[in-house]
């Protein structure tokens, strides 16, 4: 090798060191300065949950990783280009197959392979344990199932989409509640339908069904328990009436969980549709959060069950969703009872995300409504001893269709 060729190779690898010094400075230079920017939040973190349960090593260091993933220096500007990035390539894919794109703009959770679950009829045979135990105190039982964003029928998706269709597991669960004789409600029979279309049950940028399918649905549950069970439930109608609510939409201030992982720039922004309560009411709520805090409000139904401060026009659309509205967006446990109706329904509810505004339109006409999150993964709360200890008069179970999984059935898994 000549020595012009050695300078010219010397050269080159000096090029290459430098910018592999530079470009590791960079990294290393940021994450120290993200560490340092998120420190104070991990530590409130770490010591908000070392004061409400037993905490593992491996569960702080999760929990660290989370919290600096969350609170990235920066992280909305990276989402929003890599989104934009995506729409300038005009992809439907977001997220390395995350997250894909029906025709009509709407976005849908994808797979490749979804493993079959084998334990469906194991979750089944809970439920059945739950309704024989309760049934001695006369506690009648009923299994809700939402329906799912992807529709076969009415949605459309570009070529090779590998769109996540979880029908068939909602179609395999309901057959074994339906043959253990357990009370279930399809809402898929409901929603979308004749009275309420695809367009107005679902938001574009999030996974839940909107506020009007939500009211649209507690009636539904509400026609249920009194068909099936003998009640009478809102016997006058005024409370599953629409037309004691007055709607309205607050536009271009809605960017859902999915849209918050994709960007605006890939999914847009949509409009926010809510249902204000004519009547005042009075109610007691007692909610604790994931973090272990709990937090009372009493008074109106806007007053007790209503986060109004989600609609203000400073909100961050990244932290903060339109659909928290109702009941915070999800706690992980609710006790709220209803001063105004002392002798109505106790309900029991084994819930996700998808129930929170049909607590709050069910409330009026109920008593007491006991709520405990499905997927909740605290010491604290235990749905099979609350079952055990506690007396009610209906149990609704809900499971949104990506839900169902073991964990969404954490109780009565013994004979």
């Amino acid at each position: 090798m000549s020595m012009d060729e050695r300078k010219i190779k010397k050269k080159y690898f000096l090029k290459k060191r430098l910018f592999a010094l530079i470009f590791l400075g960079t990294i290393f230079s940021f994450s120290i300065i993200n560490g340092l920017e998120n420190y104070q939040l991990i530590k409130e973190k770490i010591t908000e949950k070392l004061n409400h349960e037993e905490y593992l090593p491996s569960e702080a260091v999760a929990l660290i990783e989370t919290t600096i993933n969350e609170n990235l220096l920066g992280r909305v500007n990276f989402i929003e280009t890599y989104g934009f990035i995506q729409v300038l390539l005009n992809k439907k894919e977001c997220n390395n197959f995350t997250y894909i794109k029906d025709e009509e703009g709407y976005l849908h959770y994808a797979t490749f392979y979804r493993e079959a679950d084998t334990q469906l009829f194991d979750y089944a045979l809970r439920v059945k344990r739950l309704q024989d135990y309760v049934e001695k105190n006369g506690t009648k039982v009923l299994f809700v199932i939402p329906p799912s964003k992807y529709d076969k029928k009415l949605t459309e998706f570009g070529t090779g989409m590998p769109v996540n269709d979880p029908n068939p597991v909602v179609d395999e669960m309901l057959f074994y509640l339906n043959r253990m004789g357990i009370e279930t409600l399809d809402m898929r029979e409901f929603l979308p339908g004749d009275q309420i279309s695809y367009e107005e049950t679902f938001f574009k940028t999030d996974h839940h069904w909107t506020i009007p399918a939500a009211f649209y649905a507690t009636d539904a549950i509400k026609n249920k328990i009194n068909e099936s069970f003998g009640e009478n439930l809102d016997p006058n109608n005024y409370y599953s009436n629409i037309d004691n609510y007055d709607q309205v939409t607050y536009y271009s201030g809605m960017l859902g969980s999915m849209g918050r992982k994709t960007g605006a720039n890939f999914c847009g922004i949509e409009d926010f549709t809510a249902l204000w309560p004519k009547y005042e009411g009075s109610f007691k709520r007692e909610s604790m959060f994931e973090n272990g805090n709990i937090v009372k409000k009493e008074g109106s139904f806007v007053e007790a069950l209503m986060d109004t401060e989600v609609l203000t026009e400073n909100t961050d659309l990244y932290t903060d969703s339109q659909y928290s509205l109702y009941l915070n967006g999800l706690c992980i446990y609710e006790k709220i009872l209803n001063e105004n109706n002392p002798d109505g329904a106790k309900i029991f509810m084994i819930r996700d995300s998808y129930f929170s505004p049909v607590i709050s339109f069910m409330m009026p006409m109920c008593s007491e409504i006991d709520a405990i999150w499905s997927l909740e993964d605290t010491h604290q709360l235990d749905v099979e001893k609350s079952i055990v200890e506690n007396k009610y008069d209906y149990i609704i179970i809900e499971v949104y269709p990506y839900n169902i999984n073991n964990n969404a059935f954490n109780y009565f898994k013994e004979p």
